[in-house]
């Protein structure tokens, strides 16, 4: 059955975060920012709203419904940047003085984009897989261990893809290494500190939409 039909009154919130959440990032991502010793790309701020947001989707709304909403931020980053690449393209007039520091911005987002794609599908598809074979595995028990072991395994992945396609060549192979580790510990602890209320999210969820998916006789195909 359609989300729809089944009455679900919030599906479409925690998909509207997870999108904006994933825009967000891949424009923050532009920066290398820098936490006490810790040096990893801006998008860090958001981007664990994403995974934490996939989470939830697959928690309570299955991997199909979860499946969908990757599939759906994935095209949304593809369009921003597109519109980002024809919008610094077109002709301006002279009094535009700011055209060189647009395109040093918008110029430098598609590149962002392209790896955050790739890093991004691979890491919410992963982690959505493992988010819900585990729920099958520990028979719906401990959302806490799934949800961090999920994150680890796929925000994992993300950052490894995303740091080399985005970054390589610009930094060093030292320095890229560096925003890997910096990135996975920074998201990991992120998560951590945003599980009580990621839990209370997940329970008032299941409460409130009536709705408990276990993926028994779900394909994990990637469409």
């Amino acid at each position: 059955m359609k989300p729809d039909s089944l009455g679900l009154k919030y599906l479409h919130i925690v998909s509207m975060l997870f999108v904006t959440s994933l825009l967000i990032s891949s424009i923050l991502s532009i920066k290398v920012i820098t936490l006490g010793f810790l040096d990893a790309p801006a998008g860090i701020i958001t981007f664990p709203i994403a995974f934490i947001s996939g989470d939830i989707l697959t928690e309570v709304y299955g991997f199909k419904i979860a499946r969908r909403v990757i599939w759906v931020g994935l095209f949304c980053q593809l369009l921003m940047s597109v519109m980002f690449l024809v919008g610094d393209a077109l002709p301006y007039p002279d009094y535009w003085s700011l055209q060189n520091e647009f395109s040093a911005v918008v110029g430098f987002v598609p590149r962002v984009v392209a790896g955050g794609m790739v890093a991004y599908f691979m890491g919410e598809y992963l982690n959505a897989l493992v988010m819900s074979k585990m729920k099958i595995w520990d028979q719906g028990k401990r959302f806490w261990l799934r949800a961090l072991s999920s994150s680890l395994v796929g925000q994992g992945l993300n950052s490894i893809i995303f740091t080399f396609i985005a970054f390589y060549g610009i930094y060093s192979v030292d320095q890229l290494f560096i925003l890997i580790g910096s990135g996975v510990l920074t998201k990991m602890i992120y998560e951590i500190i945003a599980l009580p209320l990621t839990s209370y999210i997940t329970k008032w969820l299941k409460r409130n939409e009536g709705m408990d998916a276990y993926d028994y006789d779900v394909g994990y195909g990637i469409v």
